[in-house]
């Protein structure tokens, strides 16, 4: 009896202690952050009800007619799924059937759409980025919103991006391409090629 009573007052002293820090704003703050993140979760979910979506997964400008995911796509821990915002633009995030995005990737849309096909490997943290800053004289960079000259980014089904790896705005990679880790990709990839290097150039062919 005397047992069960000091766990019951130990389980009441911790909910008091809770409640006590709710004084301070910066925990509000992390809560409303939290949860608002949840909700950004649950809505990428409702999209793409066939993908596997880790729990850690953020995003930034979701709106529901920007996202899609195919049966067996899985996107893992800590990747950023970024759409943009109103001073950018917003583009779409497509990812194909069977694909697999790994750990610390970011994806920004902002003023183009990226679209990934079918059964490819995104290594982990890798940098995909759609649309780049206009960078004109005479105007802060950050005040110049997407440059329309150069955006969009297609990655066709079956292709490899290695650890690492940036693509950079315009940019089409064909079905079947490999990207070697760390490479900055800058052109478009014929299908089948293998690249690497900084920028990236062709290194060989899938046989």
């Amino acid at each position: 009896m005397v047992f069960m009573q000091a766990i019951q007052l130990r389980s009441l002293l911790n909910i008091l202690r809770g409640v006590w820090l709710f004084r301070h704003d910066a925990v509000i703050q992390d809560l409303g952050k939290r949860r608002l993140q949840r909700v950004e979760l649950d809505l990428l979910r409702q999209a793409a009800p066939k993908a596997r979506i880790s729990d850690t997964v953020l995003s930034y400008g979701h709106r529901s007619e920007l996202f899609s995911a195919g049966e067996g796509a899985q996107i893992r821990e800590g990747t950023m799924l970024a759409f943009g915002d109103d001073s950018n633009g917003y583009g779409r995030i497509k990812v194909g059937a069977r694909t697999w995005i790994g750990q610390y990737n970011n994806l920004r849309a902002g003023g183009g759409d990226i679209m990934i096909g079918d059964d490819c490997l995104i290594s982990q943290f890798c940098s995909i980025v759609a649309s780049n800053h206009g960078h004109a004289r005479g105007m802060p960079i950050q005040s110049q919103g997407a440059d329309p000259a150069r955006c969009g980014i297609v990655i066709g089904n079956d292709v490899w991006l290695g650890a690492g790896c940036a693509i950079m705005p315009g940019v089409t990679i064909g079905d079947g391409a490999i990207i070697g880790a760390n490479a900055v990709v800058t052109k478009d990839v014929p299908m089948f090629e293998i690249w690497g290097s900084v920028p990236a150039r062709k290194l060989g062919e899938r046989l």
